[in-house]
């Protein structure tokens, strides 16, 4: 089996897929193959402010298991599953240390850009394409929340990957270190405040995301 199925299944049907492909990584069957790039995350370090738990792949393992914990939840669980292990390889060419902190500018649009050159060798293009919109639209809890300039909301909301873009703002958030009950209700807050202004754009949706978000609530609030 050659290492992208066997990170597709792992990405399907572990309850903790990170130490499954952490226990992969360096083995002979996977050298020269798709896990030498997830390895290069393990080098790329992050402010730790906001990232405690440290260098990007640490964060990738925490965001992939808590993607795990709602991939039912996914419109496309192999399409969501693959956004949240790509999600930050933008990160490998943009992080730089600039005024004191390591900042990775662009890495959204970047990463999504690396996501289709490597994975339309292994993936369906359409599904290819989704899997980078979603990496693409993955920074934009930030834009949104904070009313920053760089969204671009109306082809968000328009988006068939709406649903999944959603479900990996909630565990980009929760994939973290250092994060009680407290701080994961107040995540679960921070996305519902999103989903009102997302809903302000256009009433017709989150008919279904907020059922959600009140069932993802009962799996990781425990």
């Amino acid at each position: 089996m050659d290492a992208f199925k066997i990170i597709n299944d792992i990405l399907l049907n572990s309850e903790n897929p990170s130490i499954e492909i952490e226990k992969l990584m360096g083995e002979e069957e996977c050298n020269n193959s798709i896990f030498e790039l997830l390895a290069k995350l393990k080098d790329v370090p992050q402010d730790k402010k906001f990232h405690p738990e440290g260098n990007v792949w640490n964060h990738t393992k925490m965001v992939i298991d808590f993607a795990a914990k709602v991939r039912n939840f996914a419109n496309n669980k192999e399409v969501f599953m693959w956004s949240a292990l790509f999600h930050d390889i933008g990160k490998i060419t943009t992080t730089e240390f600039i005024k004191g902190r390591y900042r990775s500018y662009n890495h959204d649009t970047e990463g999504e850009k690396i996501t289709y050159n490597i994975l339309k060798y292994y993936i369906e293009d359409e599904e290819v394409n989704d899997i980078s919109q979603i990496i693409r639209f993955h920074m934009h809890h930030i834009y949104i929340l904070k009313d920053l300039p760089f969204s671009d909301i109306p082809n968000l909301i328009k988006s068939k990957n709406y649903n999944d873009i959603i479900l990996l703002f909630i565990c980009d958030k929760l994939g973290r270190g250092n994060q009680d009950i407290e701080d994961k209700i107040r995540v679960l807050n921070e996305i519902e405040a999103i989903l009102d202004k997302l809903q302000r754009e256009n009433s017709n949706i989150n008919n279904d995301m907020k059922f959600k978000i009140d069932e993802i609530k009962n799996i990781i609030i425990k």
